[in-house]
């Protein structure tokens, strides 16, 4: 009993710790006393929640505090924003130390000083919100299209070979009609400055006079997918090949490749993959782009304990550590990435987004140079090690994260 009676106390603790300044904040306003039909039985005195005797605003015992809430309903929302974020007080103590001096705050608050900061998790909570409605806001979807349809591609070569084939009679008409010098020159300069320009407007759709595979062409983006992952709905392209196991799909551009005849995945779940993919190029990419962005934030929050887990596999011979001290650590450090790149998106509306990544991308690898200095008392060489070390083993995570990403995205759009 003794024992679960120090777990509780220090759950309390915390509880009442993480809310005692805004329960005292709210005690000195002024409120106007309302009429309730609703009275508590205990006096004023005495928390109506676990008839504990009060000293303060907040009940020692259970955390709740000793205030009504028959009051406008505005004020409540006021205090309902205002302990979301943090307002009034501890965010403005929170951000400053969390931005420009890494390793303060976790150091901070891991070692007790908890009421005046905004909570690791909440922090983490309302900056993420913030990035994912601006990334949101700033961002379309994709474009598979190009800025020529394949009919005006093909019209716009047309008219840049017939000027290229009547250069030469314009040359020899302007040669006989008697005109200074400069002035045919000028014509022709004209002529050529046209043609260029006409070049210039299909350079990367054109390929030896022919319209470029990489127009875009949905019906044949479609056909193409479903022969690939459905050659047995298509025999036309299909051929035996020499191993009796193996077929060579031939496509309708020339293109040719292998595949086994008996695929790793199963047809049903090849019609769904071919129908997504069908469902993306038609929409231009919309349903992809929803999908991923639905689901980045849940991927991210699960990389919060896989990076307080790279923390604790380094410090595994250090004793004190525990996977609380490092979830706390990685919750700062993501809510500092998600700032930084908060202030990156802003700054591309004034074009120094360029300045801006070259600022985020060096600050943040010192930030945690000093992350492991400040909180984990680590010497210069051995925090830059570590730093490296947390640098390429999390990289190749977000990039596993971002295929897998892009695979939710694909099944789920």
């Amino acid at each position: 009993m003794a024992g679960e009676e120090v777990v509780t106390d220090a759950v309390v603790a915390g509880t009442a710790a993480d809310g005692v300044e805004d329960a005292v904040r709210q005690s000195k306003r002024k409120k106007k006393k309302r009429f309730s039909a609703f009275q508590p039985d205990t006096p004023d005195d005495v928390c109506s929640n676990c008839v504990t005797r009060l000293t303060g605003p907040v009940c020692h015992s259970c955390g709740q505090t000793a205030d009504t809430y028959h009051r406008p309903i505005w004020e409540l929302v006021l205090e309902v924003v205002d302990g979301v974020f943090g307002l009034e007080g501890r965010i403005w103590r929170t951000l400053p130390p969390l931005l420009f001096q890494p390793g303060r705050l976790s150091r901070s608050y891991l070692s007790g000083v908890r009421a005046r900061y905004v909570p690791p998790f909440r922090l983490y909570l309302v900056i993420s919100v913030i990035f994912f409605l601006l990334f949101a806001a700033a961002t379309g979807s994709f474009d598979f299209s190009s800025d020529l349809s394949e009919e005006q591609t093909e019209q716009l070569i047309e008219e840049i070979q017939q000027a290229e084939a009547t250069r030469e009679d314009v040359e020899q008409g302007l040669a006989q009609s008697g005109l200074p010098d400069t002035v045919q020159e000028t014509i022709l300069e004209g002529i050529e400055q046209g043609i260029e320009q006409g070049r210039e407007a299909v350079e990367d759709v054109v390929e030896d006079g022919a319209v470029s595979d990489q127009v875009y062409n949905p019906d044949t983006m479609v056909l193409r997918i479903r022969q690939v992952l459905l050659p047995e709905d298509y025999p036309d392209v299909v051929e035996v090949g020499e191993d009796p196991d193996t077929a060579i799909v031939r496509l309708d551009d020339g293109t040719s490749f292998t595949i086994s005849r008996e695929p790793w995945m199963s047809y049903g779940m090849r019609v769904y993959l071919a129908d997504q993919l069908e469902q993306i190029i038609r929409d231009n990419g919309e349903s992809l782009w929803r999908a991923m962005q639905a689901w980045a934030p849940r991927l991210l929050f699960l990389l919060l304990p896989i990076y307080a887990l790279m923390l604790a596999i380094t410090h595994f011979y250090k004793r004190g550590y525990f996977f609380y001290d490092h979830l706390v650590v990685s919750l700062h450090f993501h809510a500092f990435i998600f700032a930084g790149l908060i202030g990156i998106i802003l700054s591309s509306y004034v074009y120094m987004q360029g300045w801006a990544w070259l600022i985020f991308i060096t600050w943040s690898n010192f930030y945690l140079y000093k992350l492991h200095r400040v909180v984990y008392r680590h010497g210069r060489f051995s925090s830059i090690l570590r730093t490296l070390f947390m640098d390429f083993v999390y990289f190749i995570i977000l990039l596993l994260a971002t295929v897998v990403l892009m695979v939710i995205g694909l099944l789920l759009a």
